[in-house]
């Protein structure tokens, strides 16, 4: 499978979770299931085939595509700052792209989820409620630092905004696919 069908195959599979995070604030797993063993059918046919796969030569390119890929939004996640859809999303990402290709997905999707964050605070005139969100968050973190206990969290009752970040991890991935050699 040559690397411009590898390509639109992982875009076509974001388009579908950005809809779906879109509509209902969700990434299916079954989706994220699908991607992932489509990424492994894919490099395994075009190792075959002597056709330079997407994620790299190595047959285990793909799996380490997908461990970069999970590690690099863990952090957030473990903060709560993103949901397990939005990890596992970018895990099946790196299981297309390769180690190398995610980490610079990554980092344009934290870069492209910064400007939909401040898309959606302004647009629905709730940046009051995310800075006191924001400013709890950093209190709790202190402690955390300061005493290694922090503030007993529970989910906040309200939140000022949830973001669709399957729209900012598809941009981060498209801009480091226009990027890759």
């Amino acid at each position: 499978m040559p690397v411009a069908w590898t390509s639109w195959l992982l875009v076509s599979l974001l388009l579908v979770a950005v809809v779906t995070d879109l509509r209902s604030r969700r990434i299916p797993n079954p989706l994220v299931l699908l991607g992932i063993c489509l990424a492994l059918l894919a490099h395994a046919l075009a190792l075959v085939s002597d056709v330079a796969p997407l994620a790299g030569a190595q047959w285990w390119a793909p799996l380490a595509g997908l461990a970069v890929g999970l590690l690099a939004l863990m952090p957030l996640y473990l903060l709560r700052a993103l949901g397990a859809g939005d990890l596992k999303l970018l895990a099946m990402v790196g299981a297309f792209v390769g180690a190398p290709t995610v980490l610079f997905a990554a980092l344009y999707t934290l870069l492209a989820g910064g400007v939909l964050s401040l898309a959606v605070m302004l647009g629905r005139s709730v940046a009051t409620h995310t800075l006191h969100n924001l400013r709890f968050l950093m209190t709790d973190w202190a402690l955390r630092l300061r005493s290694g206990h922090g503030i007993a969290m529970a989910p906040l009752a309200t939140t000022a905004a949830r973001l669709p970040y399957a729209v900012a991890i598809s941009a981060g991935t498209v801009m480091a696919l226009l990027q890759a050699p």
